[in-house]
């Protein structure tokens, strides 16, 4: 039997924080959700899926979400209220 991680939780939690704030450094998003653990390959992966777009700036990357980061989150959570039914 092979274990599967779910990211989803995890990238759900960062696009909350992103479309609250709009966009703010890694360390902040970080912070803000240091009940995981994010590291800088999280959010490279989830600008690969088109979720968010990493921009070097100053001494480290500025995370801001993506159209599809946004309509992923809507998609996210109306499965998970539909699930809780």
């Amino acid at each position: 039997m092979r274990a599967v991680d779910d990211s989803s939780p995890k990238y759900a939690a960062v696009m909350r924080v992103l479309q609250a704030w709009k966009q703010l450094p890694e360390s902040d998003v970080s912070r803000i959700l240091h009940t995981y653990f994010l590291t800088t390959d999280d959010f490279r992966e989830m600008e690969d899926q088109g979720l968010l777009t990493m921009a070097f700036i100053g001494d480290e990357y500025m995370i801001t979400p993506t159209l599809l980061g946004r309509l992923w989150l809507e998609q996210y959570e109306t499965g998970e209220s539909s699930n809780g039914k």
